[in-house]
């Protein structure tokens, strides 16, 4: 698979590099006096200085959780999702949504948990144990589904 690219909006450059490589564990890139250039777990993400960040902050539900509408992320192996949880819990770090099993014994059952960086972009790390079901459909009801914590 190749590499994505994205790019997003933040409202501090320091900020924004000392989370996503103390917390996230990437390396920069190319920098310029108004963005930043990450290696993002083999993908390129690019931290773009704006005067004002968009706002993030309604969402939809998802297996009865507030999720924000604008986010990114990874798809991790499952024991490099618990160990990644690991080392974020260790590190203090706040939860958007803590660390739990979105959909417990259904079909698209994975671990997930989101944070935000400085600026209040929103990302999520999932993983699932059986990597094929990453694009199966869920059958029935979101309220059906239900969520579990681990």
């Amino acid at each position: 698979m190749r590499p994505f690219h994205l790019a997003f909006p933040v409202s501090d450059l320091t900020s924004t590099e000392d989370f996503y490589v103390e917390i996230i564990g990437c390396k920069i890139g190319r920098r310029t006096p108004s963005s930043i250039n990450f290696n993002f777990h083999g993908h390129q993400i690019v931290a773009h200085l704006v005067d004002e960040m968009p706002d993030n902050s309604n969402g939809g539900k998802v297996d009865g959780k507030q999720v924000p509408p604008f986010h990114f992320g990874l798809v991790m192996e499952w024991s490099q999702w618990h160990q990644f949880r690991d080392e974020l819990l260790s590190k203090g770090v706040i939860f958007r949504l803590k660390p739990h099993i979105r959909y417990p014994g259904k079909i698209g059952e994975q671990a997930t948990m989101f944070l935000d960086d400085p600026s209040g972009n929103s990302l999520e790390f999932k993983s699932f144990q059986d990597e094929e079901r990453l694009f199966a459909t869920v059958k029935g009801k979101e309220g059906e589904i239900g969520g579990g914590i681990i």
